[in-house]
């Protein structure tokens, strides 16, 4: 190799570098201002665009996942706030430790307790509640 350049593109917090390499002294000279500089500005445009892409898919796929399991979280917190006699506030914080203290997903522990009604679970909501 008689001749190289490294041209860095930075956008979004993405950095991509673009190498060129030539068997010709001064081949490169014209590169940073060149097709190169197009080519990089492209890629990291891409790139950038595919990852924005990629978060917002992320985030559609929970959006719909807590769209669907709302409902039975809404009912659970009816069937928590009717045991101890407590606000919405309140109940939702008793589905949420529950949920962190037994490492499931809300609306698991939403749905066993929906299933069961809130029977054989009172003096545990209760306890929870305070």
């Amino acid at each position: 190799m008689r001749s190289t350049v490294t041209l860095p593109f930075r956008r979004s917090g993405l950095t991509v570098t673009l190498s060129l390499y030539s068997f010709r002294t001064g081949a490169l000279d014209d590169a940073v201002d060149g097709p190169a500089r197009a080519l990089g500005d492209l890629a990291v445009t891409c790139l950038v665009r595919d990852r924005s892409y990629h978060a917002a898919l992320t985030e559609l796929d929970q959006l719909g996942t807590a769209l669907h399991s709302r409902p039975v979280v809404d009912q659970a917190c009816g069937i928590v706030m009717h045991v101890p006699a407590c606000d919405a506030d309140t109940a939702f914080g008793v589905l949420r430790r529950v949920s962190q203290r037994t490492n499931r997903k809300l609306a698991d522990v939403a749905a066993g307790v929906v299933e069961r009604r809130g029977r054989g679970l009172e003096a545990q909501l209760a306890a929870l509640a305070d």
